[in-house]
């Protein structure tokens, strides 16, 4: 998106909406789309949302900062967060395992197996709409996790399965990632 908006006074862009047939053949209708440029200047900036995907292959009992000792059952963990400045720093300190325990996720991130990182650059703040969403297809985690700002719950979703297996997790990560300019 920066080399697009960088390079617009140079190029002509001819952003076009086009329609598949059922058989995946290009359907006739085709319209040119404007280009909604003050938006994209906007929503270009290394901020937004997140989400962490810890696997957790044994049952762990992890000392979380201040809500104790929790017991995680096997399976995936989803942390909904937000980094409305520098997004790509704060996933990279959540993905590193050696840090200074400030967050509850810090503490089970080090008790993962493994973890991945989804960005949702918006300058919106989603964080806390996107816990609900993955609260309503996924089982609540520990009360409190990850939430003491926030009027939900919790911000850590389990599922017993991979959630990157599941189309309602990739259904509600696209519903915040491809929100309409007006939105």
């Amino acid at each position: 998106a920066r080399t697009m908006l960088a390079a617009r006074r140079d190029l002509e862009i001819f952003p076009l909406a086009v329609a598949w047939q059922p058989d995946l053949s290009l359907a006739e209708q085709v319209r040119v789309l404007d280009v909604p440029w003050d938006y994209l200047e906007r929503e270009v900036q290394d901020r937004g949302a997140y989400l962490l995907v810890l696997r957790l292959d044994h049952p762990r009992a992890v000392e979380t900062g201040s809500l104790g000792l929790i017991t995680f059952q096997p399976g995936y963990y989803v942390y909904t967060g937000s980094a409305m400045a520098n997004l790509p720093a704060r996933i990279g300190r959540h993905l590193r395992r050696r840090k200074t325990m400030h967050w509850h996720i810090d503490y089970l991130r080090e008790a993962a197996d493994t973890v991945k990182a989804l960005p949702v650059r918006t300058s919106q703040r989603i964080e806390e709409p996107l816990a609900k969403a993955l609260s309503g297809i996924l089982s609540a985690g520990p009360s409190g996790f990850g939430a003491s700002d926030s009027s939900q719950a919790t911000h850590l979703i389990y599922s017993a399965t991979d959630p990157m297996q599941d189309r309602r997790f990739h259904d509600v990560l696209q519903s915040f990632r491809m929100r309409a300019p007006n939105e």
